[in-house]
C-alpha cells in the first residue's frame, strides 16, 4: 500500500512554512480574540462570564498549534486512508481541547465561589456547588470519551456501553449502602440542614462539622476526636443543629437551707431576677426566678434565662459570670446553700 505519493520540495517547504506561520502568530491571534471578547463582555455588562475568557486562553493557543500541524499534513500527498486518519486525530484533539476548556471553566467557578463564600447559607451553597462540580466534571469526561470513541467508529462501543449498563446494575445491587450514603449526602446539601463549621448532634455524637462529602461527614468532637459518620444516618435520624439557634437556655435549681427566713429568700429572688434582667448577655424578658417547691432538705429556687449567644465558649462564660453573682447575692442575704444530708430524730 502506498501511503504517500511523490513529494516535491516545494510541498515540504509549504508545509513547513504553514507550521512556522501558525506558531509565530498564534499568540497574536489569541490576544486579539481575547481582547475582542473582553470588549463585548464590558459593553454588554457580562461580568459573570469573565472567568470563561481566562479559562479558554491556553486551549485556544493549543487549538492553533494543532491546526498548524493538521493543515501542514494536509498539504502533503497522503492517500485517502491516511487523510481520513489525520482528520480523525485532529477532531479528537479538538474534543480533548473542548473537554479541557470545560473542566477549567467548572474549576474556575468552583474556586471563585469558595473564595467568596461568607456566612452559613453561602457555606452550605459552597459545599453543594463543590460536589455538583465533581459530578459535572465526571459527566464531561464520560461524554468526551464516548464522542472520541465514536469518532474512530469503534464497533465495540455499543457492546461496551451495554456491558457497562449490566455491570452498573450488578454494582448497584452489591453496593446499596454506598448508594444510600450518596443519596444521604445530596439530601443534606438540598435540605441545608447544616454546613461546615456548624455544631451538630446526631445519635451520641456531638461536635463541629469539618468536612461534608458525598459518602460521609466528618465531625470533630469537643475532645478533638474525629468522627466519620455515614451520610445515610442523617436521612433517618434526628439531627440537632445547635449553630442555627440564636441563643441557649439555662435552667437549674438553687437549694437554700431549711430555716432560711422568708424575707431573706424573697430578697434573694428579687436580686437574682434584677441581676439577670440587667445583664448585657441575657435575652430581654427571658429571666424567670421563682421559689418553686419544698424539696427534700432544700428550699428550691428555679432559675431560667436565655443567653444572647449560641457559641459554646461564650455561653459557658456567661453562666460562669452569673453563677458567681448568685453566690454574692446569697452571701449578701446571709443565706446558706443546702448540702446533701439526712436528719435523724431519736424518740426519747
Amino acid at each position: 500500500m502506498v501511503f504517500v505519493g511523490k513529494v516535491e520540495v516545494e510541498t515540504v517547504i509549504k508545509s513547513f512554512f504553514i507550521v512556522i506561520a501558525f506558531l509565530m502568530f498564534r499568540s497574536i491571534i489569541t490576544n486579539i480574540i481575547i481582547k475582542l471578547v473582553r470588549k463585548i463582555i464590558k459593553k454588554y455588562n457580562l461580568k459573570k462570564t469573565i472567568l470563561i475568557i481566562d479559562s479558554i486562553e491556553k486551549p485556544l493557543l493549543n487549538f492553533f498549534t494543532y491546526t498548524a500541524f493538521y493543515l501542514a499534513l494536509l498539504v502533503l500527498p497522503f492517500n485517502n486512508s491516511i487523510r481520513l486518519f489525520i482528520n480523525r486525530v485532529y477532531r479528537t484533539c479538538i474534543i480533548i481541547l473542548v473537554t479541557q476548556c470545560l473542566l477549567k471553566i467548572v474549576t474556575a467557578y468552583t474556586d471563585t465561589f469558595s473564595d467568596n463564600a461568607i456566612g452559613k447559607k453561602t457555606q452550605i451553597g459552597k459545599t453543594a456547588f463543590f460536589h455538583l462540580s465533581k459530578v459535572i466534571k465526571a459527566v464531561i469526561i464520560i461524554m468526551a470519551v464516548v464522542v472520541a470513541a465514536a469518532e474512530f467508529n469503534f464497533k465495540q462501543l455499543s457492546s461496551v456501553l451495554a456491558g457497562l449498563g449490566i455491570g452498573g446494575a450488578a454494582l448497584a445491587l452489591a453496593s446499596q449502602d454506598l448508594i444510600k450514603n450518596f443519596f444521604g449526602g445530596f439530601v443534606i446539601i438540598a435540605d441545608k440542614s447544616f454546613g461546615i463549621g456548624d455544631w451538630i448532634r446526631v445519635d451520641s455524637f456531638e461536635g463541629s462539622v469539618e468536612e461534608m462529602g458525598l459518602r460521609s461527614t466528618k465531625v470533630r468532637t469537643f475532645d478533638q476526636e474525629l468522627v466519620i459518620i455515614p451520610n445515610s444516618r442523617f436521612a433517618d435520624r434526628e439531627v440537632i443543629n445547635y449553630s442555627i439557634r440564636e441563643n441557649r437556655r439555662v435552667s437549674f435549681k438553687l437549694g437554700a437551707a431549711y430555716g432560711t427566713e422568708p424575707e431573706k429568700l424573697k430578697n434573694a429572688i428579687e436580686k437574682i431576677k434584677s441581676m439577670l434582667d440587667s445583664h448585657p448577655n441575657v435575652e430581654e424578658n427571658s429571666a424567670l426566678v421563682n421559689f418553686s417547691e419544698f424539696g427534700q432538705g432544700t428550699l428550691d429556687i428555679t432559675v431560667e434565662y436565655l443567653t444572647k449567644t449560641s457559641a459554646y465558649i461564650e455561653y459557658m462564660d456567661i453562666k460562669n459570670d452569673i453563677n458567681f453573682k448568685i453566690i454574692d447575692v446569697f452571701k449578701e442575704e446571709g443565706i446558706e446553700f443546702a448540702l446533701p444530708g439526712m436528719s435523724i430524730y431519736m424518740n426519747q
